[in-house]
């Protein structure tokens, strides 16, 4: 598979046409360099990142209008966990800007909030946009909070999986991991077998200020703390919602995919419970 580098979110302020310049300059590129080296171009997918797809307003809708069969995979996290740590990532990699108290970030993402707040916890309800469960009964909506409507026309088939899939080892968390790769391989239909994903860098890229790294240290948030008490509980209400409404309905889509189907709806009853 090859990749675009950088992340590509074009579709998210809707404009597919450069997102489709990219996709054509990049294999151009990807052309001229194998004919350069005297090799045969591979027959390889191609894909792109981008955090703000799933709630966007206009990305699932393009993907349904422009790239209908394109296959999805999609990470989620305890809505505590990422909030702490979308939060900590920005007080470190953007240090000039102050953060928000977290207690003004329960709702939607206000000016200063750096795109970290509550609302992007709702992971349930932006998946409930890709058109893959009934959405006809008030069972299913009520534990919905957003009321946004799915897509009429299709969109490709979903790999879902926890962030904390990525990181099993040792044990029986060794042959999860190497049945997720295969799984994944699977999905994308790839002939290759998909390496172990590497470790990735979490140090800020100022670290090596001291003065920085000390300012950085200084207003990183531990959520389990009494003063986050407020956003925790918001949190915590959301990954409810979620644990339950993707168990109960978004798991038995035949459109969508996980990885030790088991193991996976055990991590999601943990969201259940404060981490």
């Amino acid at each position: 598979t090859d990749s675009l580098s950088k992340e590509h979110c074009d579709l998210v302020v809707n404009n597919s046409g450069q997102l489709l310049k990219d996709l054509y300059e990049d294999h151009a590129r990807r052309v001229k360099q194998a004919t350069r080296n005297g090799e045969e171009l591979e027959d390889r997918l191609r894909g792109l990142k981008c955090p703000q797809d799933i709630s966007s307003d206009k990305s699932i809708f393009n993907y349904a209008k422009y790239f209908p069969s394109t296959k999805l995979i999609i990470g989620i996290r305890h809505p505590v966990l990422w909030f702490e740590s979308l939060y900590n990532f920005r007080v470190t990699n953007v240090p000039w800007k102050e953060m928000l108290p977290t207690s003004e970030l329960t709702r939607g993402c206000i000016s200063g909030s750096q795109g970290v707040c509550a609302w992007r916890a709702n992971f349930h309800d932006f998946l409930s946009r890709l058109g893959k469960t009934p959405m006809s009964s008030t069972s299913e909506t009520q534990l919905l909070q957003l009321g946004l409507q799915p897509v009429k026309s299709r969109v490709g088939p979903v790999f879902l999986y926890e962030v904390s899939q990525l990181s099993e080892s040792g044990g029986d968390g060794g042959v999860r991991s190497a049945q997720f790769r295969t799984d994944l391989k699977q999905f994308l239909g790839l002939r290759k077998e998909i390496p172990p994903f590497p470790i990735v860098d979490t140090s800020g890229r100022f670290d090596f200020l001291p003065v920085v790294k000390h300012q950085v240290d200084r207003n990183k948030i531990d959520i389990c703390q009494p003063k986050h008490d407020i956003i925790r509980k918001v949190l915590m209400e959301k990954a409810k919602l979620a644990s339950t409404w993707i168990r109960m309905y978004f798991l038995q889509s035949d459109e969508v995919f996980v990885s030790s189907r088991e193991h996976f709806e055990l991590i999601l009853e943990s969201w259940m419970h404060d981490p």
